[in-house]
C-alpha cells in the first residue's frame, strides 16, 4: 500500500486560449466569457490543483495549439506552471495533436517542476514523501511491455522497507507509426505493469498497451463545441493507504454546452410552450463555476400538427424570448438555439417521399467528417479566392462538423416538402 493517501489531478484538452465553435452572434458581456473560456478553465485548474495540495498534475495532450502562437497562452502556461512550482507540485505532461513535442521545444525555459514524456523509453519519475516512495510516472505507448521477469525487478527495485510498492501511473503518449510500432504488429502485445493508465478522451483502444490496471480518458476541461456537452473540468483521483482509488470530476468549465429536445404536442400556444422549456431548464442541475449556458434545443411532435414551428422564423423567434426570460446579468447567462420541426413524411407527395428517405439514410451512414476534412473541401473548392484575406480562415475554423450535417438534413426537408408548391 502506498506510504500516504495520493491525490493526483487529470486534465486533458486544455487548449488555451483556443475559441469556441459555433457559439454564433453575441453581445458584448457574454462574448467576453465565450473568449476567455479556456484560460478561465486553465487557472481554475491550477488554483484546484492548489487548493486540494495534489502531489502532482497530469495533462494529456492538446494543452494548446501551435498553429495559433498565442501569447497569451504562452503567458498563461508559465504563470500557472510557475504558481505550482513555488509550491513544489510537479506537473507531468504528454504532447498532443495540436501540441507536438516540437512545439513545447520551441517554448521558452518551463519551470523545473516541469516533465514533458516524449518517449516510452524515458526513465520513469518517482514521486516521493519523507523517503516513502509514493508513485511511479512513466510514459507508455501501444507498444509498452513488461515482461513478467522485468516486471519482478521493477516492483523489487521499488519496494521500500515495510514491502510497499509505489502506485504505478501510466500517461499515454500520442500513436507514433515508428519501425518498432510497426514490428509489434507482427509481435504479440505483451502485459503492462500499471495501476492507472491516464489519456484523453476519444484515445482510439488500438493506442492502448495491455494492461490490468484502470484506464482514465479524460474529456476537455472546457468544451469546445456542442459536440461536447454536459458539465466539464478534470479529476481528482484519491488513493489511500489500503489502494483503494476514488476519482471526482472537478468541473473547470465556464461556457457549459448542452442539447434539450421539447415536444410541441399539447402546446397550444407560444406562451405554453415557453413554460415547459422553462421548466426543462429548472431540472438541469448547476454545477460549481458555469457562468454561460448555450442551448440548443431540437422541436419534436408525435402528431402530424406543426402548428407553424416547421417556420426557421417562428424557432428563432421563441429562441430570443426563451434567452428574454432566462437569462439573468447576476446569474447564469443563457443563450438558446431553436431548430424548427421537421416535416411530417406523411405530408410530403408520395413521389417524393423515397428520394427523401434515402437523402436522409445517406447522411445517416455517412461516417462523420472531422473539422480537418471540412478544411480540405473549402480549399479544394477554392472558397478563399472569393474572400478577403483573413476571413477565409476564420471563417473555417468556426465550421463545426455536426452543425454542416444537421443544416443538410433541415435543407431536405425543405426542398421536398417544398416540392410541387407554387
Amino acid at each position: 500500500m502506498a506510504a500516504k493517501p495520493l491525490r493526483l489531478l487529470h486534465a486533458a484538452n486544455l487548449r488555451i486560449d483556443c475559441p469556441l465553435s459555433g457559439t454564433g452572434n453575441l453581445h458584448d458581456e457574454i462574448r467576453e466569457i465565450v473568449e476567455t473560456a479556456t484560460l478561465t478553465a486553465f487557472e481554475r485548474l491550477i488554483t484546484i490543483a492548489i487548493e486540494k495540495d495534489v502531489d502532482a498534475l497530469l495533462i494529456t495532450g492538446n494543452t494548446f495549439d501551435a498553429n495559433y502562437s498565442s501569447l497569451t497562452a504562452e503567458v498563461a502556461l508559465r504563470d500557472g506552471f510557475t504558481r505550482l512550482d513555488e509550491r513544489h507540485i510537479p506537473v507531468l505532461v504528454t504532447p498532443g495533436e495540436t501540441d507536438p513535442i516540437s512545439a513545447w521545444l520551441e517554448l521558452p525555459r518551463l519551470p523545473s517542476n516541469v516533465t514533458i514524456f516524449t518517449d516510452p523509453d524515458e526513465e520513469p519519475i518517482d514521486l516521493t514523501d519523507r523517503g516513502h516512495l509514493m508513485a511511479t510516472f512513466m510514459a507508455v505507448a501501444s507498444d509498452t511491455s513488461v515482461e513478467p521477469e522485468e516486471l519482478l525487478n521493477i516492483l523489487g527495485g521499488r519496494t521500500n522497507r515495510s514491502g510497499e510498492r509505489p502506485f504505478v501511473v501510466g500517461l499515454l503518449l500520442p500513436d507514433r507509426a515508428t519501425g518498432r510500432q510497426m514490428q509489434s504488429q507482427l509481435i504479440p502485445a505483451r502485459f503492462a505493469a500499471l495501476d492507472w493508465l491516464v489519456c484523453a478522451a476519444g484515445t482510439e483502444t488500438h493506442s492502448l498497451p495491455l494492461t490490468d490496471g484502470h484506464i482514465h480518458a479524460q474529456a476537455a476541461a472546457q468544451g469546445a463545441s456542442l459536440a461536447e456537452c454536459g458539465p466539464h473540468g478534470a479529476t481528482l483521483l484519491e488513493v489511500d493507504t489500503h489502494r483503494k482509488t476514488k476519482k471526482s470530476l472537478i468541473t473547470l468549465a465556464p461556457v457549459r454546452w448542452e442539447r434539450l429536445t421539447q415536444t410541441i404536442d399539447h402546446s397550444r400556444t407560444r406562451d405554453e410552450l415557453l413554460e415547459r422549456m422553462l421548466a426543462q431548464l429548472e431540472r438541469l442541475a448547476p454545477v460549481k463555476g458555469e457562468l454561460l449556458r448555450i442551448v440548443d434545443w431540437q422541436l419534436d411532435r408525435t402528431s402530424g400538427e406543426a402548428n407553424g414551428w416547421e417556420s426557421d422564423d417562428a424557432a428563432n423567434e421563441l429562441a430570443e424570448a426563451l434567452t428574454e426570460l432566462s437569462d439573468h446579468p447576476d446569474g447564469i447567462r443563457y443563450v438558446h438555439r431553436v431548430r424548427a420541426v421537421e416535416p411530417d413524411l406523411t405530408l410530403i407527395e408520395p413521389a417524393h417521399r423515397e428520394v427523401l428517405t434515402e437523402y436522409l439514410l445517406a447522411l445517416e451512414r455517412r461516417a462523420p467528417s472531422g473539422a480537418g476534412v471540412f478544411t480540405k473541401w473549402l480549399a479544394d473548392a477554392k472558397v478563399a479566392d472569393m474572400l478577403k484575406a483573413g476571413r477565409h480562415e476564420r471563417w473555417t475554423e468556426a465550421v463545426v462538423p455536426e452543425e454542416v450535417t444537421d443544416l443538410a438534413q433541415q435543407l431536405g426537408w425543405k426542398w421536398m416538402s417544398a416540392v410541387g408548391k407554387k
